[in-house]
């Protein structure tokens, strides 16, 4: 169970391809590269074969593999929103090109570095602007503080639950 978010760019109802060049000299520049996974994407990895971490956490942060035919996009199934977790996709999503789509909603679509027009995005009316890894931090945090006493309670219900024998 995660707070998921998806990285693709749009235009209207059609998804287009990042700018992998500005991908892979992203990746270049952090000593990162796209090491292929066993379910979605490619797992970024530095130059050991280390995987990629935030804070000393490891991260599900994934990539389609930047040789595929397909429009480009990626996505993290369980962010934690930590400082440095936050920049590293804010960055990334700037240099290429992507929308973030936070599937928790409110907002559902958020445009960073202004990579998008406001009709590009599926639903305008569910958009936010930011043009920093703060202010996208401030966009998902309450959605995200939200989801992190959702999932504390569930937890703690299915634990109760067990314990009474259910």
């Amino acid at each position: 169970m995660g707070f998921s978010l998806i990285f693709v760019r749009v235009q209207g109802d059609e998804q287009r391809d990042a700018d992998r060049d500005a991908v892979a000299a992203f990746l270049e520049a952090r000593g990162l590269r796209a090491m292929d996974s066993d379910g979605q994407g490619s797992l970024l990895v530095d130059a050991d074969g280390q995987a990629l971490s935030f804070d000393g956490h490891w991260t599900d942060l994934y990539l389609d593999p930047l040789d595929q035919e397909e429009p480009l996009s990626g996505g993290i199934d369980h962010a934690s929103l930590s400082e440095e977790e936050t920049t590293f996709i804010y960055e990334l999503c700037v240099a290429a090109g992507f929308l973030i789509v936070n599937p928790q909603g409110n907002p559902t679509y958020v445009v960073a570095g202004a990579n998008h027009a406001p009709e590009d995005v599926p639903d305008p009316e569910d958009m936010d602007w930011v043009n920093s890894a703060a202010e996208l931090w401030q966009a998902l945090a309450g959605k995200f503080d939200d989801f992190r006493e959702w999932r504390d309670r569930v937890v703690t219900q299915y634990a109760d639950g067990r314990a009474d024998g259910e």
